[in-house]
């Protein structure tokens, strides 16, 4: 279901997560997968200074050490549970539903899933309108020997 509201500056969206077309995710620096259902960017819905995904970690999914230089993130959890691991030192924090995690821009971190229930979280990148613009960058030694980006299916690593 979405329903559009038409205003004189932007349009107005009521969002069915259910309806987005969820995509695997998986890359060298992701042990396991992720599942994304792109719900707001620019192309999507017109939001300039938004990108939100809705993903779902299974157990034992890792996306390793890396930084974002030029957006924010925020991870909203709705269920199972996510580990967060703040900073080079990987310090964890457990990240729970009912909490929010804010992460400014240029920090490192670490996503788990060390549940054995599916994570699923609401993800925002804020300051950008897409995915290409919020910067990447691996942890140094993440990287494969190869440097390959590995198989992808979908788009949007996100996390």
């Amino acid at each position: 279901m979405s329903i559009r509201v038409n205003s004189a500056r932007s349009e107005v969206r009521l969002l069915d997560i259910g309806e987005a077309e969820p995509q695997v995710f998986t890359r060298w620096d992701i042990t396991g997968h992720q599942v994304n259902r792109h719900l707001l960017s620019k192309a999507l819905t017109g939001t300039d200074d938004v990108v939100c995904d809705h993903m779902t970690f299974p157990p034992g999914f890792v996306h390793h050490m890396h930084r974002h230089p030029y957006a924010d993130m925020v991870i909203i959890p709705l269920s199972g549970g996510v580990v967060q691991f703040l900073g080079a030192s990987g310090s964890p924090v457990e990240v729970a539903p009912g909490h929010v995690l804010v992460i400014p821009r240029g920090n490192w971190h670490e996503i788990s899933n060390v549940s054995s229930v599916d994570s699923q979280v609401l993800h925002f990148f804020v300051g950008v309108g897409s995915v290409d613009d919020i910067g990447y960058e691996a942890y140094e030694g993440q990287r494969e020997a190869s440097g390959s980006l590995g198989h992808m299916q979908g788009s949007s690593p996100c996390g």
